[in-house]
């Protein structure tokens, strides 16, 4: 398992896609503190400070940035092996497929945890930036800790769609607009069962994060529901790794047909 995360990681660091999420990470402190400037005056928030930014990156990193470019990564570290044919190279390690998927997903686990760090660090940058007060240690352990919390507990939620989309060929794109969608719900779950247990609120929720006062929730979020929510995802990727299996076309060679070059002879 060890070798398969260097090896993957070795690979990764070579590879372009990355700039999806360096890029949307980037974009989304200054898309949330730009939606402040081109508000109508009497919407703007007043007091928008620091806190008021990393809560703003926090809501859409959850909802938008980091589902889209974790599946993608991810969807895309999975579904490269049957695109280039190398799949059935790999089923020669001493290693179940599960496991091979495991050391891929895990892979994106470390990956979301960089990019988390790296959202604190885009954030900081555009505050300091734009000038925005209330900056102080306190706030920046507080608040960089929600988002890195964040970032592993959407990780979390992506993976049975990074499962699923990247096992089937070409798929990973597919996935990441399905997790757009999904992300997006968690703007109709205000109040019940679905406002803490539904999987990327129960990411936010695990994190920290206030929703009635960020989203509007008529009801204070639930812990326990939070925790039910994530379980049942979690349980949900370990079914999928335990019955994931090879295509029935990875490992096979393909058969061409041999023909003869010998001389023909009428009657033969």
């Amino acid at each position: 398992m060890r070798s398969i995360i260097k090896g993957e990681w070795r690979k990764l660091r070579r590879c372009q896609i990355l700039l999806v999420g360096i890029v949307a990470l980037a974009l989304c402190p200054v898309v949330q503190y730009g939606s402040q400037l081109v508000m109508n005056p009497e919407l703007r928030d007043p007091g928008y400070n620091f806190v008021s930014l990393f809560n703003s990156v926090i809501w859409g990193n959850t909802q938008i940035f980091l589902p889209i470019s974790l599946v993608m990564i991810g969807g895309w570290i999975i579904d490269r092996e049957n695109t280039n044919d190398t799949m059935k190279n790999l089923l020669t390690v001493p290693v179940s497929y599960p496991g091979l998927l495991g050391g891929k997903l895990t892979i994106t686990v470390i990956l979301s945890l960089i990019f988390g760090v790296y959202s604190v660090f885009v954030t900081l940058l555009t505050g300091t930036a734009a000038g925005l007060d209330g900056l102080s240690p306190a706030v920046l352990a507080g608040q960089g800790a929600q988002v890195i919390g964040a970032a592993f507990n959407t990780c979390l939620v992506c993976m049975p769609v990074i499962l699923i989309f990247g096992q089937m060929r070409g798929a990973y794109l597919g996935g990441s607009l399905l997790t757009f969608f999904l992300g997006y719900c968690i703007l109709f779950f205000k109040s019940g069962f679905m406002l803490s247990a539904y999987p990327f609120s129960a990411a936010l929720v695990l994190a920290g994060f206030d929703m009635q006062e960020y989203n509007g929730a008529t009801e204070a979020t639930s812990i326990p529901l939070a925790f039910l929510g994530m379980a049942a995802v979690i349980a949900l990727t370990m079914a999928l790794l335990l019955f994931s299996h090879p295509g029935s076309k990875t490992g096979t060679a393909k058969k061409k047909k041999k023909r003869g070059r010998g001389r023909r002879y009428p009657g033969r």
